[in-house]
């Protein structure tokens, strides 16, 4: 039962992933490599620019990492089926997010580039 709840939050994973790692390289094909992308904070206010590769994909780093942590804590030797029900539910709940954050901020950088004319 345990291995199955892991197995159920390695699929939103994946799924979550899979998201962000398509929509970066649609985004890579989009966009010049000389071009450094605004990194948008609260209130489309862009915080930094950084080069095309760090901007497209260190949130998919961090959220790979965040999954790989996740995942080790879930099916850590002695678990009870309440705590794995507890992993379930934030794996759930985090990878969505994490990809919606993704989406988000790639759609802002996106815009700003288009009225700078970079794209």
């Amino acid at each position: 039962m345990i291995q199955g709840l892991s197995i159920a939050g390695d699929v939103f994973w994946i799924l979550a992933l899979g998201i962000m790692a398509s929509m970066s390289w649609g985004a890579m094909k989009r966009i010049p490599g000389t071009v450094s992308m605004p990194v948008v904070g609260p209130g489309d206010r862009v915080l930094l620019r950084a080069p095309r590769l760090v901007a497209l994909w260190s949130l998919v780093v961090v959220a790979f990492a965040i999954g790989a942590l996740m995942k080790i804590e879930s099916r850590s030797p002695g678990i009870e089926l309440s705590a794995a029900i507890v992993w379930l539910g934030a794996r759930v709940t985090l990878a969505p997010l994490m990809a919606l954050l993704h989406l988000a901020q790639l759609r802002k950088s996106i815009e700003i580039l288009e009225r700078e004319g970079a794209v």
